[in-house]
This record gives structure tokens, C-alpha cells and sequence, in this order.
């Protein structure tokens, strides 16, 4: 009888843990070449990102090895002096499983318009899609796990201006 009062008690005390990733593609380019940088436009949408995400409690960073992800991952980064973690975007599935291992963490990821709705199906099962001059969403997954239960959910946002 102890041991069952215990451990009710026990579970009371556990926490849910709640992991909550924010995944956008990367800001504005400023031309059509593989590996583009930002444009003026795109680095002030960077940093409005950073500005969005700043009080979120963000533990990790994710980035394409393209040099546009990085540049609209790497204002927030930088404020919250954190490393950017590189993966690259044909290996989708293996970031996906690396990322559902990071419970209780919130976690930015920037990509591209093919592989972020690929990453949200891989979190949460929803399907979104993103258009070819789409910059502004931002997808919020969340996880709770807790109580032998696991609560998935997804908000479709957006931040700074809106795209043409």
C-alpha cells in the first residue's frame, strides 16, 4: 500500500515535458543561385525573427548548410549565443528523428519551401505547404508527453510582413 502511495505521489511531482519547435523557411534571397544570400529585405525579416523568438526560451538552432538558412537563423542565434546546428536538407528524415529526441527543448529550424513541410508532417502527421515566394509563416509544433499520453498540436503563424 506504501509502494502504490508513493508512487501516485511520485507522479504528481513529474512534470509533462513539453517540446516545442518553431520551423520556417529561410528569409528572403537575393537571387536564384544555388547557394544565395539574403537580400536587405530577407536579413530585416532575419531579425525580426530573432526579435519573434527572443523571450521563447529557444535551446537549440537548426540550419540548412545553405548560406540563406543560416543568415535567417543566425540573428537569433547569436543573441542567445547558442551554436547553429547544420544538416543538410536531403537528409530530412534523420533530422526529424534527431529532433523528436529532443524532449523538452525548444528548438528553431530554417529550411526551405520543400523540406519544412516535410519536417512538420514528420512531428506532427499535419500537412502544410509553403509557396515558391512564401516567407513570412512560421509553424509551431508542440509536443507534451506526460501521463502516458502524448499531445500533439500545430499552429500555423506568421511574422514580420507579409509576402507578395
Amino acid at each position: 500500500m506504501h509502494k502504490v502511495v508513493f508512487i501516485i505521489a511520485l507522479c504528481c511531482l513529474l512534470p509533462a515535458c513539453t517540446t516545442k519547435y518553431y520551423l520556417v523557411r529561410h528569409a528572403e534571397k537575393q537571387d536564384d543561385s544555388s547557394n544565395a544570400h539574403l537580400s536587405a529585405a530577407g536579413l530585416a525579416r532575419a531579425n525580426i525573427l530573432r526579435d519573434s523568438l527572443l523571450g521563447k526560451g529557444i535551446d537549440r538552432v537548426f540550419a540548412s548548410t545553405f548560406q540563406r538558412t543560416q543568415q535567417t537563423a543566425q540573428p537569433l542565434a547569436t543573441a542567445l549565443d547558442l551554436p547553429l546546428n547544420l544538416y543538410k536538407p536531403d537528409t530530412t528524415a534523420g533530422l526529424i528523428a534527431k529532433l523528436k529526441n529532443l524532449g523538452g527543448m525548444d528548438v528553431l529550424v530554417t529550411g526551405h519551401s520543400n523540406n519544412i513541410p516535410q519536417i512538420v508532417q514528420g512531428l506532427c502527421g499535419e500537412t502544410v505547404t509553403i509557396a515558391e515566394n512564401d516567407f513570412d509563416n512560421l509553424f509551431i509544433v508542440t509536443v507534451t508527453k506526460g501521463w502516458g499520453q502524448t499531445k500533439v498540436s500545430l499552429v500555423k503563424t506568421t511574422y514580420g510582413p507579409a509576402s507578395p
